[in-house]
């Protein structure tokens, strides 16, 4: 015989098999994990809106504008990347904003690496 305490004791198993009635068929529907994308889709951001800057009220954002303008080699000590802090010579191809984001950005050809980066001018701590 059930009486009120035995049923008010059923009542949180009575709701947890309701909600999980519901909540396992959307478990099966989640998709398994995917092949990460290729090298192509990474580059995802390449193709925001960007503003490119010729001035700037900072003194580090501005040196790298001029060093931009007239194509000259600059090193700097990076925070970031795999070898933090260590002095890199890039030379400077543009320097932006990307819409939606904070940071300014300067877009180089990284001597170290022989390839083309962006570095956010924000985790550059010197110009040598």
């Amino acid at each position: 015989m059930i009486n009120r305490r035995s049923f008010l004791s059923l009542l949180p198993s009575a709701w947890v098999f309701s909600f999980l009635r519901g909540f396992l068929p959307a478990v099966k529907d989640i998709p398994t994990l995917r092949e990460p994308p290729d090298d192509a889709a990474w580059d995802w951001w390449k193709n925001l809106p960007r503003t490119p800057l010729a001035r700037s009220d900072d003194p580090m954002t501005d040196s790298l504008c001029h060093s931009s303008a007239y194509r000259l080699d600059v090193t700097i000590l990076y925070n970031g990347g795999t070898t933090p802090e260590y002095p890199r010579v890039i030379s400077p191809l543009g320097v932006f904003t990307v819409e939606g984001y904070k940071g300014t950005y300067v877009h180089a050809f990284c001597h170290e690496r022989e390839a083309e980066r962006t570095f956010r001018i924000e985790r550059i701590t010197a110009l040598v």
